[in-house]
């Protein structure tokens, strides 16, 4: 089950706009996180159109919900290797690569300041959209278009029957186990420690582990 958590709305067209285009890719779950706007003005569900259900029946919360299995970033502003953070992948990729079932939470930044790295950090890992580098930052409600038509492009493509994946709960032991072996460890500094628990994190959340695969790689770290 995918949500669409919109971080800090600014503008409630955009809310509209965006609970329009989960209607078209068929998504219902909107969190709205801290809002800026009103949500239910005239306008979001004069944009909403036929949408106006997903509207009224969105999460308000006042900070980003820990309860998914995985959290996504949508970011325009590109990490290299060494910014561990914002090494992004696309849309298509991540929709080969998520999974039916999963607890997922897609975040939509700010219009404007986009998520922060402190709400970049939170997430499994980020996804980018490739833009045109003279004008890279796209609307949030494009961006979260662009994003569904993936998903629900995919969607047919990624039954996979019986198997059991991975969720919140399985990935924090695994860096809970990580976190140990990384203690028992000798680094130069604080900071390529937590650089090396940030890669495992990141690796982890693109992974998408099966159950088995989860329990299979906790037995392995018990052992290091």
């Amino acid at each position: 089950m995918i949500s669409l958590v919109l971080v800090e709305p600014k503008t409630s067209g955009n809310v509209g706009a965006i609970a329009r285009c989960m209607k078209n890719f068929g998504f219902k779950n909107l969190v709205i996180v801290n809002p800026q706007c009103r949500p239910l003005s005239k306008e979001a569900l004069n944009r909403a159109k036929h949408a106006k259900d997903i509207l009224r029946n969105a999460k308000i919360v006042k900070k980003i919900p820990e309860s998914f299995d995985y959290l996504i970033g949508t970011t325009s502003k590109l990490g290299t290797d060494y910014n561990l953070p914002r090494t992004p992948i696309r849309p298509d990729e991540l929709a080969r690569i998520i999974k039916p079932g999963l607890k997922a939470g897609i975040l939509i930044g700010r219009e404007g300041d986009g998520l922060y790295n402190d709400e970049i950090r939170l997430c499994d890992f980020v996804v980018t959209i490739p833009t045109s580098k003279d004008y890279p930052a796209m609307n949030s409600s494009f961006a979260a278009a662009i994003i569904l038509y993936e998903l629900s492009k995919a969607d047919n493509h990624n039954k996979i029957g019986k198997t059991v994946m991975a969720g919140k709960k399985e990935k924090e032991v695994i860096l809970k186990l990580v976190d140990k072996n990384l203690d028992k460890m000798s680094f130069s500094t604080k900071e390529k420690r937590e650089t090396q628990r940030i890669f495992w994190k990141r690796l982890i959340g693109k992974s998408f582990l099966t159950r088995r695969e989860a329990f299979t790689l906790m037995g392995f770290l018990r052992k290091l």
